[in-house]
């Protein structure tokens, strides 16, 4: 009995951390510097310009030239899934390149992507009537995020509630007078 316990303890424990991985590959992962976080690469970038590292955030913007695709983030703090989580208003934003052609009507404004990228540099830009220094990354895996949805959990076929015996003859009220 012992046994049988202790192996179905075991088979749950693995299934609960089977369901705990990150959206990106492991060959992506493998890649990751998590010696240095983004705080560090925003304060000096050109101290760790080759390093790899997780981001993710909203995209703002999606700019497609003969070069390749510029997306400017919004960079957000990310949970245990490397999925976007809340906006990490003092990181800021930075941008994300790659040679590929990353369509603007998939990669629009307001989108949420996890990825990871190798910074390259810096770059400043205007942002509104200041420049601003972006952190740029090449861009190695790019994962979006699925848009969530609003589901009715209780009713999930109608889009309001509906009780057939509210408003029906002699039953006025909220059950049938028999329960």
């Amino acid at each position: 009995m012992k046994n049988l316990l202790t192996f179905f303890g075991l088979l749950i424990m693995a299934a609960l951390l089977a369901g705990c991985g990150s959206v990106l590959s492991e060959d992506a992962l493998s890649r990751v510097n998590y010696a240095v976080d983004y705080p560090q690469i925003k304060a000096n970038p050109d101290r760790h310009v080759g390093k790899t590292l997780i981001l993710g955030g909203m995209i703002l913007e999606n700019n497609v030239s003969n070069e390749g695709t510029t997306l400017e983030i919004l960079k957000y703090t990310l949970d245990d899934q490397d999925n976007p989580e809340n906006p990490d208003e003092p990181m800021g934003r930075f941008l994300a390149k790659t040679s590929r052609l990353l369509d603007p009507s998939v990669y629009e404004s307001g989108r949420l992507v996890t990825m990871t990228g190798t910074l390259t540099g810096t770059e400043v830009k205007p942002l509104q009537k200041a420049n601003y220094t972006y952190p740029v990354f090449e861009i190695e895996e790019l994962v979006l995020v699925p848009e969530r949805t609003y589901r009715d959990y209780y009713y999930p076929y109608y889009p309001y509630y509906y009780d057939p015996f509210y408003w029906r003859y002699p039953y006025w009220h909220r059950y049938p007078y028999w329960w």
